[in-house]
C-alpha cells in the first residue's frame, strides 16, 4: 500500500470495459488489511451498483448488488459471517411494482472467502492483497493460491462456486505487478498497481488516468 501508516486512503477508480461494453467506477477506502468500496457499472442494457465491506485479511463481509435493467430491478445481499457461513437474499420488482424474494441455500460456500462479482474489476483485489502476490513479485519468489469464490453473475445476480488459482508474475513500475488468473479453462494476466487495484484486466477493463 501506498501509505506507510495504518489510516485509511481513499481512490476514486474509473475502468473501460468491452463485452458488453461499458464504464464502472469505484469509490475505495483503503485500511491496512481491508477496505469499504461502492461503485457502479453502466451499459446500454442495464446500470448496476455495488457496496462493497471486508474485514481483516481482506475477507468478504457483505456485498449489496443492485441492477436496473429494463424496468426491472433486482436486489441480492450477500454477506458472511465470523464462522464463515455465507447468507444471500435476493429481490425482484418488476415495471408494474410486482415484487418476488428468495433466501438462497449456499452450503457449497464451504471455505470459500472472497466474493467475485462478474466483471467487476475490484473483487480481485482482496485474494492479490491477502495472498501478498505483489512482494511476490518484487521479490522475486513464485507464488499461488488455490481458491473458492462466491461468484455472482452479472446482470442476474445468481450465486455460485467457482474454484480459481492466483499466481504472481512479473513486476512493473510505480510498485504494482502482473497476476495470473485461472477459473476453469480461463486465463488471463491482470496488472494491478501497488495498492493491489486493478490496472488493467484484459476483456474486462482498463483503468482510465486521472
Amino acid at each position: 500500500m501506498n501509505d506507510a501508516d495504518d489510516q485509511p486512503s481513499t481512490r476514486m477508480l474509473c475502468w473501460l470495459g468491452s463485452q458488453p461494453e461499458r464504464v464502472d467506477a469505484a469509490v475505495v477506502r483503503l485500511g491496512a488489511d481491508r477496505f469499504d468500496a461502492h461503485g457502479s457499472s453502466t451499459t446500454d442494457g442495464w446500470v448496476l451498483t455495488y457496496r462493497l465491506r471486508t474485514g481483516p485479511g481482506w475477507v468478504t463481509r457483505s456485498l449489496d448488488v443492485t441492477v436496473d435493467r429494463a424496468g426491472t430491478t433486482r436486489t441480492l445481499l450477500l454477506g458472511r459471517d465470523d464462522a464463515g457461513r455465507w447468507s444471500a437474499w435476493r429481490q425482484q420488482t418488476d415495471a408494474d411494482g410486482h415484487q418476488t424474494a428468495a433466501t438462497l441455500d449456499l452450503p457449497a460456500l464451504g471455505g470459500a472467502v472472497d466474493c467475485d462479482l462478474g466483471l467487476c474489476p475490484l473483487t480481485n483485489s482482496m485474494p492479490v492483497l491477502r495472498e501478498r502476490l505483489i512482494d511476490a513479485a518484487h521479490l522475486g519468489e513464485p507464488r499461488e493460491a488455490a481458491l473458492r469464490m462466491a461468484w455472482i453473475s452479472v446482470p442476474d445476480l445468481d450465486v455460485s462456486v467457482s474454484e480459481q488459482r492466483y499466481a504472481s508474475g512479473p513486476p512493473v513500475d510505480g510498485g504494482g505487478a502482473v497476476v495470473r488468473f485461472a477459473a476453469g479453462a480461463f486465463v488471463s494476466h491482470i496488472e494491478v498497481d501497488d495498492d493491489g487495484l486493478v490496472v488493467n484486466y484484459p476483456g474486462i477493463g482498463r483503468r482510465l488516468r486521472p
